[in-house]
Formats: C-alpha cells, structure tokens, sequence
C-alpha cells in the first residue's frame, strides 16, 4: 500500500508529540528543578552522606546481580533453546512471572519466605537479616530482572541453530570451547541488551525494593527509595530532583559505556571475520565450514 508523504509526515509529527509530552517534557523539568538553586546546591544535595551511601548502595547492587543473571539467564536460555525436557513449559512461564506480578507483590512473598516466621526466616537467628537488609534488596532486584537476559538471548539461540556448535565439535572442540569460541560470540548482542535492560532495571527499581528495604541511610537505601524519602518525608523536593537526575546520569553513563563496548567488540569481530574471509580466499587453503577456525577453536588446548 502506498502511503501518501502527507501521511508520513503526520504519522511522525503524532509520534515526535507523543514522545515530546511524555518523555522530554518531564525529563526536562527535572532537570530544570534540579539546577534551579544553582550547580553548587545541586552538588551539596548529591553529596550529603546519604546521597553517597544510596548511590554506593545502587551500584553494589548492580555488581552483584548482574553477573548472577548473565550465568543464571545464558544457562536458562540455552536449555529452553537447545533442551527438551520434562517440564519445559513450567520453566518458561515460571521466567516469566515477574512480568506478570507486581514488584509488591514480590516483595510481599520474599518478606514471608525471609520475614520472621517466614520459610527460611531462621537464618535471622544466626545474625543474617535478609530483610530490611541489604541481601533483601538484593533478591528483590534479582526477582524482578531475571527474564531479561533469558528473554533476549533465547531467540538468538533459536535462530543460530545448531549447525557452527555441531561443525566445531567435528573439528575437536570441547564442550568449553564450543561455548565461548561460537556460541557466545553469536549471542554477545542479544546478550549485551540483556545486560543493559538488568542494568536499567536494577537502577531504577522501587516497589520491590521498598517492601523489603529499612529505608535507613547507609543500611537499605538505594537512589530510588532515596528520592521517595526526601520527597515525601523530608518534604525536600529540589533535593528529590537532584537524587532523580544523579540516578539518571548514572543510568546514562552505563548505557554510554554498554554502547563503546559494544563497538569496540564489533569493530574486534569485524576485523576477525575479515581476517578469516581472507584466509579462505588464497588459492589452495583446506576447505573448512563457514565461520568456524579450527586454530581458534582449539587454542589454548
């Protein structure tokens, strides 16, 4: 069907309002409150001990459950891809169920599996509090970001098929090498965006948080909860703003940084599969399945 450039035009001017109203229009008056007092009051109010404990707090958390999911989500993607097993649907609607239940609601569950009297709410009897306590925050945050990476990296698995991992097999690859050597690289970006959403999420994370948190400074308050306390109890709403935009920046610097290292592993892939295309094209060179170096498969062996 032939669109008319009137309808484009009007189709993108919907779109660019749309956008402009409920993203830039409120991001932009956070920003201005932020500064309003001036760039040395926002930077008193980033700076007071319990904006640097909750950022330090934030970050902690992103450390921790990152790599959890990357080891958790890659695993999980790969047997719901590459397995057939008893209980596969029951897998994929249990990776789903934190898109489908509120962060409240999953902070309720882990107060009555952790709480006093919960399930596993002994372990507060040998001095390890999970709730109200950081490792608290930090299976609340696990629950709500756990799909993302399995989301994201079992389509790409699905796609790829089978055909380079059971070529590099043939050609005496490990089960290790396999996996690092082929399918890994094949998955870095479903992979890469997976990571990005984790990070995201992480950062950004409240109702969960908030049921399990203290909200003591120092102890359970992340950049999130800080910005409801000051806005709410503290009735400080400039240095609400100013919690906001330092959650942002931090937010933009991570996703500045995902993105250069993005390029700098496409650039490195890019010049190695050049590098192979090359190599297959001299005349005489052993014929070998596309994509696949049995010199790299096997190095380090």
């Amino acid at each position: 069907m032939k669109v008319s450039p009137f309808t484009r035009y009007a189709l993108r001017t919907v779109a660019l309002l749309y956008l402009f109203v409920l993203l830039v229009v409120p991001v932009g008056l956070i920003f201005w409150r932020s500064f309003e007092h001036g760039l040395g009051q926002f930077w008193e109010w980033i700076t007071t001990p319990a904006a640097l404990s909750a950022l330090q707090l934030s970050l902690l958390i992103v450390v921790i459950v990152v790599p959890l999911n990357v080891v958790f989500g890659v695993a999980t993607a790969l047997a719901l891809a590459r397995g057939n097993f008893p209980g596969k649907g029951l897998l994929q609607s249990v990776v789903d169920l934190p898109f489908a239940v509120s962060p409240v609601v999953a902070g309720v569950a882990l107060i009555l599996l952790w709480g006093h009297g919960g399930w596993f709410g002994g372990v507060e009897s040998l001095g390890f509090r999970v709730i109200f306590g950081f490792p608290g925050l930090v299976l609340a945050t696990l629950f709500v970001t756990l799909p993302f990476v399995v989301r994201e990296v079992e389509p790409v698995l699905r796609e790829i098929g089978t055909e380079q991992e059971q070529a590099a097999v043939t050609l005496g690859a490990s089960g290790w090498q396999t996996f690092s050597r082929v399918t890994l690289p094949a998955i870095r970006w479903g992979l890469t965006y997976g990571v990005v959403l984790t990070i995201a999420r992480s950062l950004g994370e409240y109702g969960a948080v908030t049921m399990v948190s203290s909200n003591f400074p120092g102890v359970s308050q992340t950049l999130t909860l800080l910005v409801h306390s000051r806005y709410t109890d503290d009735y400080n709403e400039f240095g609400a703003y100013a919690a906001a935009t330092l959650l942002m920046g931090v937010a933009v610097l991570v996703l500045v940084a995902m993105t250069l290292i993005e390029r700098r592993v496409r650039n490195r892939y890019a010049q190695a599969s050049g590098s192979a295309a090359l190599t297959e094209n001299v005349p005489g060179a052993p014929a070998r399945p596309h994509g696949l170096d049995p010199q790299l498969l096997t190095e380090g062996v």
